[in-house]
């Protein structure tokens, strides 16, 4: 491997015959973005994918891929193929000025979208909320596409010279130029988990999921992970042949830390079932070692998957990220260390509806952290009821209404409700007259106006309460749909 600078971009190589294939790396991804922001960061991939073709049209068009931390500019052809279409990118990406009809903008959205199943992508918002890697699960109930200034404010953080790596595998590239612009190296702000302890909580999905942070450099956590999954999938499939295997995924938190998730689809009728093996197939490997041939066989798939520090990508991912390298030497002690570490503070998602008592890693009640309060008075404030004559047609269950106080509005249902706090609102949607709330939590409050008595009163204050700069004019059409408490 040969290492080297352009224009002051890290630059590495494998040499090879054939056609050049290059990589230009930037260390940003999904992770990166807010609430109002979203999809930022495939926009300006795309955007300045778009413009390179339309600038070079004999040549190809870079392909984008956009991932949790990471965004990837994909380029093969001849030696002069490559350097031009990489100095029009980096041209394109100093200088973006998109001007963007709002056709060109939704095509550009579609490509190097970041794909992460529901139910990892469920478990992580559960975790950390519309915020870092929670917002991979967050519902949008139809906000806007980032704005030209957004774009470019984006472009001038991210995508510097300061925040790239190349990766060339094969011949010497001849008069290689990367005019990216000049920066300094990002900080990241991981968001810390919701909760500091075991949980268990509800998200909209069709099955469960379990979430843990650990190591990133960590070969007992990696092992530990493989062997859960084995053991979901076994004891699942006794329960029925026809349930499908658990699931894994791993998603990057910081430099030193990782998400590890482990997930299964399950049907209304079986999830609470599913919920109680999952979770428990869990706890054992936090309580009990696992068997020296089981650690061995993991070990030894782990090694030929993951362990290879001399390759362009881990190579990479060090220059981007600081990301350290795998730590070798596991026993089966030092896999359930590492494992009841993690589950100090797992949490298990379970879909809305589903009420569970389960014992945590301490042997006692696992801890329900759900937004959602049941069976106590909401917090006093003034509320705003449905008209009488919709109250009269309805169920007492089926009732709804609203609770303002100084700090909060409280949506409330018969016996159950969840309060917002106006310090934890992260965006306010206005469409017209009605608005939606969101909360850091995950969690989103829509509220119509025409719904209540004195709406229109509710409305002014809800938007005197929450900072101007977290407002913003919804998309076209959508209408606040509110929150179902996890029983309705």
């Amino acid at each position: 491997m040969h290492h080297s600078h352009v224009d002051g971009v890290p630059v590495l190589r494998s040499s090879r015959s054939g056609p050049l294939h290059a990589t230009l790396r930037f260390g940003v991804g999904a992770r990166d973005e807010t609430y109002r922001t979203r999809g930022v960061t495939r926009l300006v991939a795309a955007f300045a994918a778009h413009e390179t073709r339309r600038r070079l049209p004999e040549t190809a068009e870079p392909v984008v891929s956009t991932g949790v931390e990471e965004t990837r500019f994909t380029v093969s052809g001849t030696p002069r193929e490559v350097t031009d279409i990489l100095e029009t990118l980096c041209r394109v990406l100093g200088d973006p000025s998109p001007d963007l009809t709002d056709e060109t903008a939704y095509r550009c959205d579609d490509e190097g979208a970041v794909f992460l199943h529901p139910l990892a992508a469920a478990a992580l918002n559960a975790r950390y909320g519309a915020q870092g890697a929670g917002l991979l699960g967050q519902e949008c109930s139809g906000c806007r596409l980032p704005t030209p200034d957004m774009l470019r404010t984006h472009a001038a953080t991210w995508f510097t010279r300061a925040n790239a790596v190349l990766t060339l595998t094969g011949p010497d590239p001849v008069g290689l130029l990367l005019p990216l612009p000049p920066g300094e190296r990002p900080h990241r702000a991981a968001p810390e988990a919701r909760y500091p302890r075991a949980s268990w909580t509800h998200r909209t999905i069709e099955g469960v999921a379990v979430s843990v942070e650990a190591p990133a450099g960590s070969a007992a956590v990696a092992v530990a992970h493989r062997i859960v999954q084995e053991r979901m999938t076994a004891a699942l499939a006794r329960r029925s042949a026809s349930t499908a295997p658990a699931e894994a995924a791993t998603v990057p938190h910081d430099t030193e830390t990782d998400v590890r998730l482990l997930f299964t689809p399950a049907t209304t009728d079986d999830v609470a079932e599913i919920a109680a093996t999952v979770w428990s197939q869990a706890l054992r490997l936090a309580r009990i070692e696992p068997a020296q041939d089981e650690v061995e066989r993991h070990r030894g798939g782990q090694e030929s998957a993951e362990a290879q520090p001399c390759t362009l990508d881990a190579a990479a991912r060090t220059e981007l990220f600081g990301t350290p390298g795998l730590v070798e030497g596991v026993t089966p002690g030092d896999v359930r260390d590492a494992w009841q570490r993690a589950m100090a503070v797992a949490q298990l998602v379970v879909p809305d509806g589903l009420l569970l008592d389960l014992a945590g890693p301490d042997g006692r009640r696992l801890w329900c952290t759900s937004c959602w309060t049941w069976d106590e008075l909401p917090p006093w404030g003034e509320a705003f009821h449905e008209p009488l004559m919709k109250r009269a047609f309805r169920g007492a269950g089926e009732r709804h209404w609203t609770v303002l106080t100084p700090e909060s509005v409280v949506t409330c249902r018969t016996g159950v409700h969840h309060a917002l706090r106006f310090d934890d609102v992260v965006a306010l949607e206005r469409r017209g007259p009605e608005r939606v709330l969101v909360g850091r939590c995950g969690c989103d409050i829509g509220i119509d106006p025409a719904w209540y008595r004195g709406g229109r009163r509710l409305i002014r204050a809800v938007d005197d309460a929450v900072p101007a700069e977290l407002a913003f004019d919804g998309a076209e059409g959508g209408r606040p749909h509110g929150e179902r408490p996890p029983h309705a």
